[in-house]
């Protein structure tokens, strides 16, 4: 019985450093487990795939050119890019996303913000290749980059709580009458277990 009393608090405090699974969370964060985003992905690609498939027919019909299956490809590309990268940063698949994930002022807030500035600056650029001759992306992407900026050199600055610290697993354990496993207060004048008589001294 000891034995299981020390089993138990050993796995409770080592699960008090691992992240909990999403599969064990309820609502918002059960978007991040794995069944979720292959959905996503697969319906994604399968509509995207129907709309090129649209556009191909319509080239043969209709010689039209104009490749329009870009601006649905990247909107929803923005969101299910966004689904990946927290499963992978969640599910702990890449350990430098779930290190920033972990890290006090950056974790979630922070990817989510590096995610959309990246992937919406090279849509904004590729249109503005593709359709004028005049760089106004780079008013955006500057002006963006630097509000970014900013947010990683607060988050870098600021100082990390103070996290509880653990109790021992000895410290904890010794609650606990090392023969029936009973649990007890712990004072100096408690020297016997109330319900097999050990010595607990």
């Amino acid at each position: 019985m000891s034995q299981g009393v020390r089993t138990s608090y050993k796995n409770e405090v080592i699960n008090q450093n691992k992240d909990t699974p999403p599969e064990q969370l309820n609502g918002f964060a059960r978007l991040f487990s794995r069944i979720p985003t292959i959905l996503h992905v697969f319906l994604y690609f399968s509509v995207m795939g129907l709309l090129i498939l649209i556009w191909a027919i319509n080239i043969s019909r209709n010689g039209l050119t104009f490749f329009w299956p870009m601006f649905p490809m990247f909107g929803w590309g923005f969101g299910c890019g966004f689904h990946i990268i927290l499963y992978l940063s969640y599910n702990n698949k890449i350990r430098f996303l779930s290190k920033i994930r972990r890290r006090p002022y950056f974790g979630a807030l922070f990817i989510t913000h590096a995610w959309f500035y990246i992937s919406i600056s090279i849509y904004l650029v590729v249109l503005n290749v593709l359709y004028s001759s005049f760089p106004w992306s780079a008013f955006a992407v500057i002006g963006w980059g630097i509000g970014f900026g900013f947010h990683v050199i607060i988050a870098s600055l600021m100082k990390s709580p103070k996290k509880p610290e653990l109790k021992s697993i000895h410290a904890e354990k010794a609650n606990f009458c090392p023969n029936c496993g009973a649990n007890f207060t712990k004072r100096p004048d408690v020297k016997y277990c109330a319900v097999c008589g050990n010595n607990l001294n």
